[in-house]
């Protein structure tokens, strides 16, 4: 067995959004990603064919849901998005790296 620190190791180039995954079993995928400054593309949704739980462990984030409700995730927020909920970040951090952990399942 590998131990790995979920705040180490983070990337050096986040031109782009980080999602790194850490466990991948059966219908279950967890994984750790990392944002900064980072938000979907106006008119783009994520709708997932699975649920997705996240947590902010690091960092701020803001969720747009189609429909309009917002929600702000700071440290140890957490949520469960059902899936096919189409949903797109608007906001993260500038100043930080904002990282998620998301179980997918």
């Amino acid at each position: 067995m590998e131990k790995h620190n979920f705040f180490t190791s983070l990337p050096e180039d986040l031109t782009l959004e980080a999602f790194e995954p850490l466990v991948e079993t059966g219908g279950v995928l967890i994984e750790r990603i990392v944002s900064k400054a980072h938000r979907t593309p106006e008119g783009q949704w994520y709708d997932q064919d699975r649920n997705e739980w996240v947590m902010v462990l690091q960092g701020e984030a803001t969720l747009v849901f189609e429909g309009a409700e917002v929600v702000h995730l700071k440290v140890g927020d957490h949520l469960n998005i059902p899936a096919h909920c189409r949903h797109r970040v608007s906001w993260t951090s500038e100043q930080e790296e904002t990282l998620w952990l998301a179980v997918h399942y």
